[in-house]
């Protein structure tokens, strides 16, 4: 019994004394905070003016004098970056589209120091950015992406003026603080410009905006530097990588990275304006061209990608019918126009004499727009079950039209009241899934049947339900939009 009192007073006493070395144990000390690095103004008193007051008063001036004519949010803009008296009216047209509330920053421009020479993109080691009345912090996100391959630290690329002389307008423009991603291209390979881009859409969060800081040609003659702008500012709209990838700039690798992250993002470009410094001082004999464009957050496709797509579309049919050869989606034609290569679903559809003759899609995104519709066409063609296949001969009649899909959404609970009011407000694409079964009619359906039950019903009894299945509380309803185009008028 002794023994066992002594064990039990020794276990007390190891547990208290245990007890009391770890309360007494400190934790270890914090991180020192890291160390400031502030980068100085590199062209106060040169592109802009050194006083803050004056800087605040030029960029607030400019920035009166243009627009918001954006009918969408505008998370992108290509900017110039030239002295404000020459560019600043342009670059106010860009940052006018943007709207406030963004909490940081990702500006991007082409490396401007010939004794900087590096493959890749340069992140800037300081933790802060400093002009004139205004100090903006560097991102956590930037010290992150130089980690990353293809990123790399080059501080003399960073010693020029093409990000800063940005800062003004953005704190103007957003009127809150922000932070900032400051990167520098160096050279990039097509492929890299991808890789690039796909870095830089991972920091996307509906809170970041990005800034191309990029002027067009240098020191040509007026006509001529207008003849060169106007093309590849058109490229841009078109989403031409090729023709970009020709464009005569300070920073046509960064155009690339651009057009690449615009697809990535379901961005859609729009020219905003175009000058140049001869329009600013009258002296058109050595001039610098200005672009202002707005990238906003909706869909689209321009005339060249809807043409392409048509035209691929028709070639697989017919390989098909005729020949009995499938034909793929040509990498050259989605590295062109990177939307083709976007993963994104499609409908084809075949009408003959004006009757419908065929429609197959895809309504959830499996693969490249362009593989996507080149498949459906043959689909369309052969395996529409409501029609025979479509003959050889038949071709010559054969209408074909492409609907490139958004992404489905989910309607929750909408009950029945809700969804005929949605649908009578938006006309949307429309699935409907009651049990185990499922249907779609695409927006263009409503050209037929324009009143929502009438859409509902019809929907029901597509997929062989009953026709006021749309009413039932288990029936579950997704929307989406399409971009619709056809051959002929």
């Amino acid at each position: 019994m002794r023994s066992m009192r002594a064990w039990s007073l020794n276990r007390a006493l190891i547990v208290a004394i245990l007890s009391l070395g770890l309360a007494c144990k400190s934790s270890p000390p914090p991180a020192p905070p890291e160390p400031r690095r502030v980068r100085p103004p590199a062209a106060a008193g040169q592109f802009y003016p050194a006083d803050p007051g004056e800087l605040q008063s030029e960029v607030r001036g400019f920035l009166g004098k243009a627009t918001r004519t954006a009918t969408a949010p505008v998370p992108m803009v290509l900017t110039p970056h030239a002295g404000l008296r020459f560019s600043g009216q342009v670059a106010a047209w860009a940052f006018k589209q943007l709207s406030p509330g963004f909490n940081r920053a990702v500006i991007v421009a082409g490396n401007h120091n010939s004794d900087a020479r590096y493959a890749g993109v340069s992140c800037d080691r300081s933790t802060h950015y400093d002009v004139p009345g205004l100090e903006v912090k560097v991102a956590a996100a930037n010290a992150e992406l130089c980690s990353h391959h293809g990123f790399t630290d080059v501080p003399a690329a960073h010693s020029m003026h093409m990000i800063e002389i940005e800062l003004p307008f953005l704190d103007a423009v957003n009127g809150a603080p922000f932070e900032i991603v400051p990167l520098v291209i160096g050279s990039l390979s097509r492929g890299e410009t991808r890789a690039v881009a796909a870095e830089l859409a991972k920091l996307a969060d509906g809170k970041t905006v990005f800034v191309f800081s990029i002027d067009l040609s240098h020191y040509y003659p007026y006509d001529q530097a207008v003849a060169l702008d106007r093309p590849c500012l058109a490229a841009l709209e078109r989403m031409d990588a090729d023709e970009a990838a020709r464009c005569t700039t300070d920073a046509t690798q960064a155009l690339l990275v651009m057009t690449e992250l615009a697809t990535i993002l379901n961005l859609a470009p729009r020219l905003v304006t175009y000058a140049n410094s001869g329009d600013v001082t009258g002296d058109r004999s050595r001039v610098v061209g200005y672009g202002a464009m707005a990238y906003e957050d909706r869909f689209d496709l321009g005339d060249a990608e809807r043409g392409e797509l048509l035209r691929l579309a028709r070639r697989s049919m017919e390989s098909h019918v005729r020949d009995g050869r499938d034909l793929e989606a040509p990498p050259e034609l989605m590295s062109r126009f990177p939307r083709l290569g976007a993963v994104r679903g499609a409908f084809v559809t075949l009408k003959e004499h004006g009757e419908l003759r065929g429609c197959v899609g895809t309504l959830y995104a499996q693969r490249p727009l362009a593989e996507d519709v080149a498949e459906n066409a043959v689909y369309a063609a052969v395996r529409d079950n409501r029609f025979p296949p479509v003959s050889p001969q038949e071709l010559k009649d054969i209408v074909v039209s492409v609907s490139a899909l958004e992404t489905p959404r989910p309607v929750k609970d909408p009950g029945a009241d809700g969804i005929v009011s949605l649908l009578r407000q938006s006309k949307p694409g429309l699935i409907l899934t009651y049990k185990d079964r499922r249907s779609t009619f695409l927006p263009e359906v409503w050209e037929d049947l324009p009143e929502p039950v009438q859409f509902l019903s019809h929907l029901c009894q597509k997929q062989g339900s009953p026709g006021d299945c749309w009413r039932d509380l288990s029936t579950r309803f997704e929307t989406y939009g399409s971009l619709h185009f056809g051959e002929g008028p």
